[in-house]
């Protein structure tokens, strides 16, 4: 039993350290709003994540960017990728205007749905 167990260690030791974890647009200071759906903490994807703080300021890739600025981001992603995905995540303690001014954006280069995520009820995040 003892060699089975060391196996298995040994195995979890592996994968964990040939996995890649890709959290670099998560942004621990801006608090969620709950909500019952849910999205996964942490994905490997080409989604472009735009971070809106509580004081209104809209993060891309840990930078805080001007309306000017989004939309040139916004514009490369789209004609990069037709098929990306846009993610926002608000702060509950931010005002809606910025948010409404980020979706407005997005809306107009072409992403119909951009994401608005909500932390979970649960606080798993």
């Amino acid at each position: 039993m003892t060699p089975f167990i060391d196996m298995m260690f040994i195995l979890v030791v592996f994968f964990l350290a040939t996995s890649r974890f890709h959290q670099e647009e998560r942004d621990e200071s801006i608090r969620l709003a709950k909500s019952h759906s849910t999205m996964p903490i942490s994905a490997v994807s080409d989604m472009l994540v735009i971070n809106i703080d509580k004081d209104g300021r809209k993060i891309v890739d840990g930078q805080p960017r001007t309306i000017e600025e989004l939309e040139e981001i916004v514009r490369a992603r789209r004609a990069e990728k037709g098929d990306a995905e846009v993610v926002v995540r608000a702060d509950v303690r931010a005002y809606v205007g910025p948010l409404a001014e980020t979706l407005e954006v997005c809306h107009r280069l072409g992403f119909k749905t951009p994401n608005v995520t909500y932390a979970n009820v649960g606080g798993a995040e």
